[in-house]
């Protein structure tokens, strides 16, 4: 009787212990499973579009196709393919293994998407391992952030375009895991080596990534460990240097009229504080901070009502701001860099929603951080936890906007409205380039890498871009230079454009009064779009044209470079 009791004990426990064992097996698992579901949603949500759309996109993707053909990194899309130096190799890298595994355009569309999705799945587990090997979240509660930050509007429409935020963010959670190590227990000279590698690798995929390295060194530099603050340092310039001198030897081979759009970062943003100096500074953080305070404002706004946004942009700023300084103490590494890269966001003249957007997971990490100190703040003191319930209610208003926008986003699938409302006003101008040009004639279009991608004419920008216009008018004599300096320096027939700008600048030299040496004249007129072609003269001298820059494309808010 008791040697049946005995063993039949075991069994019963066992029994109850299976639950217990399902549930450490689900927490232990919870990362990986979030991936793939974060995968999962990600790739039922993409589809082709006409990549080249946002300029950043196509040129990727020219890169790429360069790569995979064997012709190295050019320019495909340009007059003479120049060789390409203003866009790390990172991304293009990636996209050119894709390509040579699918060398078919557009259709190898849907494999370098799915992988954006697959990359999506990747930064969903790391968020989590982040969040606990390094701040001790429990598992289900860093896998239900990891959900909500990978499954937001701002990562889905990353996601869905071709852009290097996604790989930038799958790398960076792995690397900031290593580097908050790193800084409290030391592992020797090549693991201090290879952390300025991985970050100097996020710099080939985002230049801005640079800042980890320079953060970590000046950690290391604080607590007088000068010898680590140098190797992390140099494993970054060992990994940057070949990039550098690349953009070094080869940005003058560029025509001087594409080096604004094509050319160095560095030379692009000395050109603009050469222009306007300090002033172009200060107005650039001015603009930097408005565009960030309303794209705040429209994720965690329950209401769209004029200054009533104030209320909740103050509040989630506050939040920010307390979960920072609350982050500081277990995440040093991660507060500096968002501290570091939020300077270099607001000083980079150019819309900065691609920053905001691509650093999203620690944005929301900043408000989690504030939001758990709130909640677990036991005062001892009876007044002050009328306080603590009173910050309750400023904290579920952030959330009902957050969720609020979520659930208008996914309703009416926002991150696809970009792509409709800029396919609608490009479409006439592919369709007219594509009927009425010859294979491979040259042309001056808005959405140049487009244009090569899918009608295989090389194309250029009506203008390049300047830093300095990003907050300095410019006016429409300079457009008129630009324009006919591109068309006396390239041998083009037309000019196709949808920009007001541009067709201003293309009817002015299309006046008989004209005193260029070159003239167009109006020979087409689509919808929300113009056709020029261009008349060549051969009497007179040919005078000096000043290179002045702008964009090569109207793009929708918040595209940028």
């Amino acid at each position: 009787m008791s040697t049946a009791v005995s063993v039949v004990a075991p069994a019963r426990d066992d029994a109850r212990d299976e639950p217990a064992r399902v549930a450490q097996l689900l927490r232990a698992f919870a990362p990986l499973l979030a991936a793939a579901l974060v995968c999962a949603v990600a790739a039922s949500l993409v589809a082709p579009y006409p990549a080249g759309i946002f300029h950043d996109d196509g040129v990727y993707l020219v890169l790429a196709k360069a790569l995979a053909s064997g012709n190295g990194y050019r320019y495909l899309h340009l007059p003479g393919a120049p060789l390409a130096t203003h866009y790390p190799p990172g991304y293009p890298l990636l996209l050119a293994l894709l390509w040579t595994l699918a060398p078919r355009f557009p259709s190898n569309l849907t494999i370098i998407l799915l992988a954006n999705a697959a990359l999506l799945g990747l930064v969903a587990w790391g968020s989590a391992r982040y969040l606990i090997d390094r701040l001790a979240w429990p598992s289900l509660g860093a896998t239900a952030f990891a959900l909500v930050a990978t499954l937001s509007l701002p990562l889905i429409q990353l996601t869905t375009l071709v852009m290097s935020e996604v790989l930038f963010l799958a790398l960076l959670f792995p690397v900031l895991t290593q580097c908050e190590r790193a800084i409290t227990v030391p592992r020797g000279v090549s693991h201090d080596m290879a952390l300025g590698a991985a970050a100097g690798a996020l710099a080939l995929v985002r230049i801005h990534g640079l800042v980890l390295a320079i953060v970590v060194a000046l950690l290391l530099t604080t607590r007088r460990e000068w010898r680590r603050a140098a190797l992390v340092v140099a494993g970054a310039a060992i990994v940057l240097l070949p990039w550098q001198l690349w953009v070094m030897l080869h940005d003058d081979t560029l025509p001087a009229a594409l080096r604004g759009s094509y050319g160095s970062y560095v030379a692009w943003l000395a050109d603009g504080m050469s222009r306007g100096g300090p002033a172009f500074v200060a107005r650039t953080v001015a603009r930097n901070a408005g565009e960030v305070a309303a794209i705040l404002a429209d994720r965690f706004a329950p209401w769209q009502f004029g200054l009533l946004r104030l209320v909740p942009l103050s509040l989630i700023l506050a939040l920010l701001a307390f979960g920072g300084v609350q982050l500081r103490r277990r995440a040093p590494v991660t507060t500096a860099f968002i501290a570091a890269y939020s300077l270099v966001m607001l000083t980079w003249p150019y819309n900065p929603w691609r920053f905001v957007w691509g650093v999203w997971p620690l944005v929301l990490l900043l408000a989690a951080e504030g939001t758990s100190t709130i909640a677990s703040w036991r005062p001892v003191v009876r007044p002050m936890a009328f306080v603590r319930y009173a910050l309750f209610a400023p904290l579920a208003l952030l959330a009902l906007g957050l969720v609020r926008a979520e659930i208008v986003a996914y309703r009416d699938r926002a991150w696809a409205a970009p792509v409709r409302d800029a396919t609608r006003s490009i479409a006439p101008v592919m369709r007219w380039i594509s009927q009425n040009t010859r294979p491979h004639e040259a042309v001056i279009a808005d959405a140049e890498p487009l244009v090569y991608l899918f009608t295989e004419r090389p194309a250029m920008p009506p203008v390049a871009f300047t830093a300095a216009e990003y907050v300095m008018a410019r006016p429409p004599a300079a457009d008129i230079a630009a324009l006919a300096n591109l068309v006396r320096q390239f041998p083009v027939r037309y000019v196709v454009t949808v920009v007001p700008s541009t067709m201003t600048a293309a009817r002015a030299l299309a006046r008989p009064t004209s005193t260029y040496p070159i003239a167009l004249r109006e020979v087409d007129s689509l919808p929300g779009a113009a056709v020029f072609e261009v008349v060549r003269r051969s009497a007179g001298p040919q005078m000096p044209m000043p290179v002045i820059m702008s964009p090569a494309f109207a793009r929708p808010p918040g595209t940028s470079r």
